[in-house]
């Protein structure tokens, strides 16, 4: 059994520009986790594109190995770190975890 876990992110950037570069430092501390934790198969981040108002910012969906290894992630001194970051940066979360 995998966790598939989605998170989406409204970024409080202004301008597109401005969302643009914080989506870039978010990108920057939540990339390097993989292959740093144990139990994360994979992370992937997607900066959105179109319709910028109407449409959450930055999405990231990452796989683990079960539910504990989520829970795990989710402790992980590192994952904490970055979730510094991307508190300061945004103003709204939406979260989906899907067991396959």
């Amino acid at each position: 059994m995998t966790v598939r876990h989605i998170v989406t992110w409204k970024l409080s950037g202004e301008s597109i520009a401005d969302r643009d570069a914080q989506a870039a430092e978010i990108i920057a501390v939540l990339e390097p986790l993989n292959g740093r934790i144990e139990g994360l198969q994979s992370l992937k981040l997607y900066r959105n594109t179109l319709n910028h108002e109407a449409n959450w910012d930055l999405t990231l969906e990452s796989v683990h190995d079960d539910a504990e290894a989520l829970a795990h992630y989710a402790t992980h001194p590192e994952h904490l770190a970055a979730v510094d970051v991307v508190k300061q940066r945004t103003v709204g979360r939406a979260c989906v975890d899907l067991v396959e």
